[in-house]
Order: structure tokens, then sequence, then C-alpha cells
């Protein structure tokens, strides 16, 4: 710690309740023979959509991330040195509801990425937060989920849409006539 307090060499912090889930707040890197896969969620496109760009990489890219190399972890040792076989951009409809609780579409924005590895192992990557503790889930956030099986995947997205329910139920006025 320094002397205002801030802990000036942290540790990891990107692990969850759930050991395939790691969350990250900002961005990922993914090391090639060549260049650098960055992904990132990001505001600009589509707010908190995700994306991904080619960099050319150095420890010292930038300096308002902290980074933690995890090619030795178990969870990622099946992946590292793999080659990327597929990259596809699951994309996720967003809209608004009017005073009338009816449904208005608005844009399509790039939600999760699905990387598949040489050896068929997959990893989805999301622009989504879990509530620390909690089962709680939402997508379009400022935060990067990387879950590594498919089943837990569909289990957060299915918390997501009960929660949305349970809105929608709970914010729902029945009008009385007087």
């Amino acid at each position: 710690m320094n002397e205002e307090g801030d802990n000036i060499n942290p540790g990891p912090c990107y692990e969850t309740k759930y050991p395939d889930v790691d969350t990250l707040d900002h961005s990922i890197y993914f090391k090639t023979d060549r260049e650098t896969i960055f992904i990132y969620w990001e505001s600009t496109f589509c707010s908190y959509g995700v994306i991904s760009k080619l960099i050319d990489f150095t420890e010292n890219t930038n300096t308002y991330e902290q980074k933690w190399d995890v090619s030795e972890e178990t969870k990622w040792t099946d992946i590292v040195g793999q080659k990327i076989v597929d990259f596809k951009i699951d994309w996720k409809e967003t809209g608004i509801l009017d005073l009338n609780r009816n449904y208005h579409f608005v844009t399509l924005y790039p939600q999760i990425f699905q990387i598949k590895f040489g050896n068929e192992k997959m990893i989805y990557i999301t622009a989504s937060e879990l509530k620390k503790g909690e089962d709680e889930y939402h997508s379009m956030m400022d935060n990067l989920l990387v879950i590594s099986n498919i089943n837990t995947l569909i289990k957060l997205e299915s918390i997501e849409r009960i929660q949305i329910e349970e809105s929608k139920n709970s914010s729902n006025t029945n009008p009385s006539s007087s």
C-alpha cells in the first residue's frame, strides 16, 4: 500500500463464485505468434457491447490496466498454445418499452464472442456482470465475463430473463376505475 492507502501491487481478483466464470473490468488479451487479439467492452459503437481488434502488444501497452498472466492456471492450460479455429459473434437485440408496455426494437449489438480452439474447447466472452455473491446477472454492462462452460452461460442468461420478467411484473400497475 502507498501513503494514500491504494494497493499498488494488487493480486488477481477476477474469480467469481462460479469456477468456470472469470470477471474482468475492461479487457482480455490473446497473444498470438504475430499480434495480439484485444477484446474489450466499449461504448462508442453500441454502449456495452464487445469489440475486438488486433494490436501490437507489449507489457507496457497501457498503464491504466492491471494485467495477469493466466497461462499457468489449471482452468486455462487447455487453451493456452491452442490455435483459434473459429470466432463467432452473438448479436443481441435491445429495445425499449413505451408507457403502454409495448416493446420497440432499437438496435442489435455484439454481446457475446464465442471462441473455439483447435482442441474443441470453447470460451464465451460477454459484456456482462455478476453481482458479487449473488445470482444476479446483467448483460450490457461495463465489465467482461469469460465463461468456459456453455451450460453456465445458459444458466446465467436464464437468470437474467427471470429478473427481467420479475421486474416487468412488479412495475405493471393495473389502472383502477373510479
